[in-house]
C-alpha cells in the first residue's frame, strides 16, 4: 500500500510547503522566508527623522499659504464693503498657529484670536513638549 501526503491550499501568493516523502521523519524547520532581516525590520532612524521634518515643513508651508489666501480674499471683500475695519491672518511660527485680527483703519488691533494668553500657554507648552501635568505615571 502506498502512502499518500495530503494537499492543503495556501493563501494566495505563498508557496506551499513541500511534502514530507513517505518514510521520511516530519520535523519542523523554520521558515526563513517569513522572517525578514534584521535590518529590514527596523527603519533607519536618520530617514525617519527626514521624512519627519519634511512633513513638518510642508504642512508649515501649507498653512502659510491658506493664511496668504484667506487675506487675499478678505482684503478683496473688504474693499468693496463700507466698512472701516479689515481683518489680518498671520501665521504664529513658534506654535504654528494662524492668527486672525480685526484691525481698524488706523492699523490699531481691535480683536484677536486666539488672543494673547492663549498664544502664550501655545507658546508654552511648545516650548517643554508636554501637556499642562508634569507628572507621568
Amino acid at each position: 500500500m502506498s502512502s499518500i501526503a495530503s494537499v492543503s491550499a495556501s493563501p494566495a501568493g505563498v508557496p506551499a510547503a513541500p511534502t514530507p516523502v513517505a518514510g521520511a521523519s516530519a520535523r519542523a524547520e523554520p521558515d526563513v522566508r517569513a522572517t525578514p532581516p534584521a535590518a529590514e525590520k527596523q527603519p533607519d532612524a536618520a530617514a525617519a527623522s527626514a521624512v519627519v521634518e519634511s512633513a513638518l515643513a510642508a504642512n508649515q508651508a501649507r498653512k502659510e499659504r491658506a493664511a496668504q489666501e484667506l487675506q487675499k480674499q478678505i482684503d478683496q471683500a473688504m474693499a468693496q464693503s463700507r466698512t472701516r475695519t479689515s481683518l489680518r491672518f498671520r501665521v504664529e511660527e513658534d506654535v504654528g498657529k494662524i492668527v486672525v485680527s480685526v484691525v481698524d483703519e488706523n492699523g490699531k488691533i481691535l480683536m484677536q484670536i486666539p488672543d494673547d494668553a492663549a498664544l502664550a500657554l501655545a507658546r508654552r507648552l511648545a516650548e517643554t513638549g508636554s501637556g499642562l501635568v508634569d507628572h507621568q505615571a
